[in-house]
């Protein structure tokens, strides 16, 4: 039996995460904000208050789990959030950019960090980042959508810095992509469900290792573009 950490595990993919996993008989610890919010218990499932955006809340969340567990297996870093998707160059507002970056790529940095020491203790290890192809710079055919596109391509650098030095530690990282989920984050109009995109991601990070750390998949097993 693995333990699995999840963070954002209240809503969206990270609820359906847990849900997954849970039916597996897996163990989860999940990191939210709001933890009286969370709808549902298991016996397999721990809940504990996390901000990734705030490094106070990622210490203690990070000493609650050591507490709890000696082996994390696995670390999901899926919190995160949008930016008013598509905006153009004039109409980007600098702190709201502050605040996406702080949380989608500081924030997993943040919280890896502070597991580190668990993760190389328990050995043959996996962090899986939940990035976007939006973070491809290969892919930006569009444009616009500035401070996520960037939060998602410094997650991707991450990623990879994360993934060299794990080598030595036997801690393997890469990162992914979910697909256009049908969530509070990718609307009604999305096209992937989410048990379909979480049901590829766990096969794909259930075969991560450190021969396959560091690189970049879509939830389908499609190697993408930096």
């Amino acid at each position: 039996m693995a333990t699995w950490i999840i963070t954002g595990g209240n809503r969206g993919i990270g609820k359906e995460f847990i849900h997954q996993l849970l039916s597996k008989n897996q163990t989860v610890i999940t990191g939210v904000r709001f933890p009286e919010q969370m709808d549902f218990k298991h016996e397999l499932l721990s809940i504990f208050k996390l901000d990734v955006s705030d490094s106070q809340s990622v210490t203690e969340f990070a000493q609650s789990v050591s507490q709890h567990t000696e082996q994390v297996d696995v670390l999901v870093n899926n919190a995160g959030r949008m930016d008013g998707r598509w905006q153009t160059i004039g109409e980007v507002d600098p702190d709201v950019s502050l605040d996406v970056l702080n949380v989608n790529t500081i924030g997993p940095l943040r919280v890896t960090q502070a597991l580190w020491p668990l993760l190389e203790k328990t050995g043959n290890s996996k962090v899986a980042n939940i990035s976007s192809l939006m973070g491809s710079i290969d892919d930006c055919l569009s444009g616009r959508s500035y401070a996520y596109r960037t939060s998602k391509t410094g997650l991707n650098m991450i990623t990879k810095i994360l993934s060299v030095e794990g080598q030595d530690s036997d801690v393997s990282v890469s990162c992914y992509h979910p697909g256009w989920v049908q969530t509070d984050m990718g609307g009604e109009r999305a096209p992937v469900q989410p048990h379909e995109s979480v049901e590829g991601l766990i096969g794909l990070i259930e075969m991560q290792t450190i021969e396959r750390s560091g690189r970049f998949f879509e939830y389908t097993g499609v190697e993408l573009p930096w």
